[in-house]
């Protein structure tokens, strides 16, 4: 029974601050809502009103647009899926399984134009308008371009999971360094310097800003490159901005795989994508001999993570997230999954690869050479993303109704010109 007693004055007005606080929740349901959208900022919350405007100004406005990966949980295979092939992290092996799948599974390809590497126009953002064949829609995408959510949208549907990968900044240098040894910026830069990885590693990272010049094609090899495919300014350096851009990526991407961590990464993709052992198994693309690698001391790696401060942050902060998805989805079950994964590339391997074999233009880089008479699984699996590019360009202009083969020459020329106007800085 309540005591007749008078309460306290503080006990009232906490009373009435409660009830007041209730009223309110009930009737602003939006901002009860906003606290659950997760522990990272979005990306215009790291920016003050004069730094957004000064990025807007600059063409740096965030990607995102209001754009919300899908959800991690699927029931069936994902067929609408976008890989963001980014330089030097072995993912050309990535497009192989991307294409092998759409393959397979009767699905619509974004291409490159006919004799290009790259796919809309890179090094500018992807654009729609130099993609082959010309279609509403497409359900998968698996070639170098540059990212752009916005852009990406126009052509891919609601439910598409974008995924990506990233390596250890470190080596992804060590390995453009050497594979783009004979192309820009390091034969301007370089110039006369021996094509020696270690030798020219060595001399950029002793002093990078007396080489980095932005007025010189392809300079954004030389700085945060995965960062750049990513569609990010690899010349900021500012905290504030990378770390923006990483949340925005981290609202974006169903999934980031790690080089350095391919099967396990493979496990996760095919959990995430409800795909089956058979859509994720690889042989290995572009592997470059013991020769052609250089060892990089500690000294050199810190100069390179300093330098490469944006793709540093980007991989210390999905190597993290990987990491607790692997939590979650239990360490037990998927060390059982890796030796299953593992014991099947195997078998594949055994079944179609007789041996690797050194390209002729770069003998450093080792290919995949089949067995004699391989089954059509085999050559599937050891199909560049060239190769099946053109195979499967033809299979979609020869089965989809009414498409029509766009003007090569015209297309070419629009490509030389957008892809020319994204080489050097603006």
């Amino acid at each position: 029974m309540i005591s007749g007693r008078r309460l306290p004055p503080f006990f009232k007005l906490t009373l009435v601050v409660l009830c007041a606080y209730i009223l309110w929740t009930f009737n602003h349901p939006h901002q009860r809502s906003t606290r659950s959208l997760g522990r990272y900022v979005r990306s215009a919350d790291f920016f003050s009103k004069d730094e957004s405007d000064e990025y807007r100004k600059r063409g740096m406005a965030p990607q995102s647009s209001g754009f919300h990966k899908v959800a991690d949980e699927c029931s069936s295979a994902a067929t609408n899926v976008v890989f963001l092939k980014t330089h030097k992290t072995g993912s050309s092996t990535m497009s192989n399984i991307m294409l092998r799948f759409a393959d397979t599974h009767n699905l619509t390809v974004a291409l490159p134009l006919k004799d290009h590497w790259e796919l809309g126009g890179y090094p500018a953002y992807i654009d729609k308008r130099l993609i082959d064949p010309t279609l509403p829609k497409y359900n998968i995408i698996g070639h170098h371009f540059r990212f752009n959510i916005a852009n990406l949208r126009e052509i891919m549907p609601e439910s598409t999971r974008y995924i990506t990968i990233i390596r250890s900044p470190v080596d992804n240098v060590e390995s453009v360094f050497g594979f783009f040894q004979d192309q820009l910026p390091f034969i301007d830069w370089l110039e006369g310097v021996e094509a020696n990885t270690a030798l020219r590693l060595n001399m950029f990272y002793d002093n990078p800003s007396k080489y980095y010049n932005k007025d010189t094609d392809w300079y954004f090899r030389a700085k945060n490159h995965m960062f750049f495919d990513i569609g990010y300014d690899v010349s900021i350096d500012d905290k504030s901005y990378i770390d923006s851009k990483i949340a925005e990526m981290d609202d974006t991407f169903t999934l980031v795989l790690l080089t350095d961590f391919f099967d396990e990464s493979l496990v996760m993709m095919k959990r995430l994508l409800c795909w089956e052992w058979e859509d994720v198994i690889y042989i290995k693309f572009k592997m470059r001999v013991d020769d052609a690698k250089t060892e990089v001391k500690e000294e050199l790696a810190k100069k390179i993570l300093n330098w490469n401060r944006a793709d540093a942050k980007l991989y210390d902060f999905f190597n993290k997230t990987f990491w607790k998805k692997v939590e979650n989805y239990g360490r037990e079950q998927m060390a059982n999954d890796l030796e299953m994964f593992k014991q099947k590339q195997k078998e594949a391997e055994d079944l179609c690869i007789d041996s690797y074999q050194p390209f002729k233009k770069k003998p450093w880089i080792l290919g995949a050479k089949l067995r004699k008479k391989p089954s059509p699984f085999c050559r599937n699996l050891a199909a560049s993303e060239t190769v099946y590019g053109e195979r499967l360009r033809d299979k979609m202009y020869s089965s989809i109704p009414g498409i029509k083969r766009n003007d090569a020459e015209a297309q070419n020329e629009l490509f030389k010109k957008v892809a020319e106007g994204a080489l050097r800085s603006t």
